[in-house]
């Protein structure tokens, strides 16, 4: 298990600093389909294997609240689901949960994974042009790992919150209903890394005092490199392009 790291000198800092606040409460809804490939390796122990699993068309959702206390932190909840399964031939002896899977056969892995991101931020800069957000994302991760093959089967689950840093931009560009956004958490703490980022572009399509509402592209990435989360060795990818729709009330 990841333990609960200390960010309270983070967050301190980010009160210190000169912050935007909305002058009325408002939220935003966006609703993302990610065309998403799955990769990397894994085990219950540092000696990982590789696997390619089958790309997977999974849903990312966020909710969004901003309101108009500048010392107050922002609140965006997202969540999307990792699974992702496929078969692949062992070309080594596979150790995992007590079996021993031996090379040369074929071996169906099911990677069920729930990701979900607690960010808090602030808006340290905010107009008509440019956004710029700095923050906290706790990330928590829920899964299991099966591995199956001609009556052979073993399984491990994991669960774990991981505090990371988090930052997001987002450029108008002007004189057109077009922006350019991006989106970064970020943790390197010994053994872990992991990274979740964004980038892509956005279409204003409505423009209206009650809503906003725009149409977006572009590509989404989690990279999870993990050393003994609830006992799951990881090295993993999760990449693709995605296309969306944003409402902002």
């Amino acid at each position: 298990m990841i333990r609960k790291l200390a960010c309270v000198s983070l967050l301190t800092g980010l009160m210190n600093m000169p912050l935007h606040a909305d002058s009325v409460l408002g939220m935003t809804a966006d609703v993302d389909f990610w065309n998403m490939d799955s990769s990397g390796s894994f085990a219950d122990s540092s000696d990982q294997q590789s696997f390619d699993l089958d790309s997977e068309r999974n849903a990312i959702l966020t909710l969004a609240f901003e309101h108009p206390l500048p010392l107050v932190p922002n609140f965006k909840v997202r969540t999307n689901d990792l699974s992702s399964s496929g078969d692949q031939r062992l070309s080594e002896n596979f150790d995992y949960s007590d079996t021993t899977f031996p090379a040369g056969i074929d071996v169906n892995v099911d990677f069920e994974a729930q990701n979900t991101d607690f960010i808090f931020y602030y808006e340290i800069f905010d107009n008509d042009t440019v956004s710029f957000d700095l923050g906290l994302n706790v990330k928590y991760l829920d899964g299991d790992i099966e591995v199956e093959s001609n009556g052979l089967r073993a399984s491990e689950t994991f669960d774990g919150y991981v505090p990371m840093f988090h930052g997001a931009l987002q450029v108008g560009i002007p004189a057109s209903r077009v922006s350019l956004f991006g989106d970064l958490s970020l943790l390197s703490l010994g053994d872990h890394t992991l990274q979740d980022y964004t980038a892509g572009i956005a279409f204003k399509l409505v423009e209206s005092l009650a809503v906003d509402i725009s149409l977006k592209g572009g590509y989404h990435r989690i990279s999870l490199e993990l050393d003994d989360l609830d006992g799951i060795y990881t090295d993993w990818d999760f990449d693709g392009a995605f296309l969306g729709v944003q409402a902002d009330f």
